[in-house]
C-alpha cells in the first residue's frame, strides 16, 4: 500500500444542502490533513463549487448534476475513495474536533469490528440526544437509540443494532463485500439495511459515545415531508422483507402489517393519506425483485436466527420510549 494512502476517508453527501454545507466542512477540514475527503452533490442548483473549492481546497468535490438519491451517490463517491475505512457524514451532520481522534481509538481497542457509529445531538438543542446509535425491533420497525432523551451518565462504547446514517464509518473491504448501500432505497433505510447485511454475515456495530456530532436531521428534505413518508413506508418493509431470516419473518410479520396499516391510518388521518398509500403501494408492487435479492442474502447468511433474534430490541417499554438499546455483546 503506497505510504500516501489515508487511512480514512470521509465522504458528505449533499442535496439542497447549501445552508449547512459550510459548517459542515469547516467541521471535517478541522480534523486534520491526514484524512481524505470527499464531498459529493446530488445535484444542488443554488450550491457554489467555485467558492468551496476556494474556501476548502483540500477538500475533492464531485458534483455529480442529478439526484442519484442517498444510496448510488454515497456508492459512486465511495469508489473515488482511498481509504482503508469509509466515513459517511451527513452535510448537516457537524463532527467534534476530536471526532475522528475518538474513531481511530475506537477501531485500535475493537480490532475485529467493521462499523462504528457516533453519538448524535440535536443542533437545535444540544441537551438533547438526535441518537446513540439504530436498533430493530423484533417486528421489523428500525429506530434511532436514545432520540430526544438527555444524555445519561457514564455513557460506554457498546454494540448496537446497526448505524445511523447521519456519522459512521466502515471497513472498506466490509462495505464492498456488501455492495455498498442498495441503490433500489434511492433514500431511507439504506443505512439500516446496510447494518442488517452486515449482522446476518456475522459482523457487528459498535457504539462509540467519545465520537461527538451535532446533527440536525431532514436538513435538506423535512422530517414528515412526502418524500420521506412515501420513501420511509415503501423502505421499512422492503428492508424488513428481505433480510429477517424466515423463522423470525413469519411470527412478526402479522404485527409488522398490522402496526403499519395503524400508522398509515393516523397518517392519512392527518391529510397524508395519498403519498402514504401510494408508498405501501409501491412497496408491494416492487416486491418481486426484493424476494429475489432476499434469496440471495438469506443464502449468504453466516449467522442463525437465534443469534439475530437476540440482537433484536424485544422490550415494549424501550421500544415506545426510544431508549438505547446498548449491549455489552454483539
Amino acid at each position: 500500500m503506497p505510504s500516501d494512502t489515508p487511512k480514512f476517508t470521509l465522504i458528505t453527501l449533499s442535496y439542497r444542502s447549501e445552508a449547512s454545507i459550510e459548517r459542515c466542512l469547516k467541521a471535517l477540514t478541522a480534523l486534520g490533513r491526514t484524512v481524505e475527503i470527499i464531498h459529493a452533490d446530488n445535484g444542488s442548483e443554488a450550491m457554489d463549487f467555485d467558492a468551496l473549492q476556494a474556501q476548502f481546497p483540500s477538500v475533492i468535490f464531485m458534483p455529480f448534476g442529478e439526484n442519484l438519491g442517498y444510496a448510488a451517490g454515497n456508492n459512486r463517491a465511495a469508489k473515488a475513495a482511498r481509504g482503508q475505512w469509509l466515513g459517511f457524514i451527513n452535510p448537516d451532520a457537524f463532527v467534534a474536533d476530536d471526532w475522528l481522534k475518538a474513531m481511530k481509538q475506537a477501531v485500535d481497542d475493537y480490532p475485529t469490528i467493521g462499523l462504528f457509529t457516533s453519538l448524535q445531538f440535536q443542533a437545535e438543542d444540544t441537551s438533547r440526544l438526535d441518537g446513540a446509535g439504530d436498533a430493530l425491533t423484533f417486528f421489523g420497525f428500525p429506530y434511532r437509540s436514545g432520540l430526544g432523551q438527555v444524555l445519561p451518565p457514564n455513557l460506554k462504547p457498546a454494540h448496537v443494532f446497526s448505524p445511523c446514517g447521519a456519522a459512521f464509518i466502515i471497513r472498506r473491504d466490509l462495505f464492498e463485500y456488501l455492495g455498498g448501500f442498495d441503490e433500489n432505497f434511492f433514500c431511507y433505510c439504506e443505512d439500516v439495511d446496510l447494518g442488517f447485511r452486515a449482522r446476518l454475515i456475522g459482523e457487528s456495530c459498535v457504539f462509540v459515545p467519545s465520537a461527538r456530532v451535532d446533527h440536525i436531521g431532514s436538513a435538506s428534505l423535512g422530517v414528515r415531508s412526502d418524500f420521506a413518508l412515501f420513501h420511509g413506508y415503501r423502505n421499512r418493509l422492503w428492508m424488513y422483507v428481505r433480510n429477517m431470516p424466515l423463522a423470525l419473518l413469519l411470527p412478526s410479520l402479522p404485527l409488522h402489517i398490522g402496526l403499519t396499516l395503524l400508522i398509515a391510518l393516523v397518517d392519512t388521518l392527518k391529510g397524508k393519506g395519498g403519498v402514504v398509500w401510494r408508498g405501501i403501494f409501491a412497496a408491494l408492487t416492487g416486491m418481486g425483485p426484493i424476494l429475489k435479492q432476499r434469496k440471495s442474502i438469506q443464502e449468504h447468511r453466516q449467522i442463525s436466527a437465534l443469534r439475530l433474534a437476540k440482537s433484536l430490541t424485544w422490550s415494549p417499554l424501550k421500544i415506545l420510549s426510544r431508549t438505547m438499546d446498548h449491549r455489552s455483546r454483539p
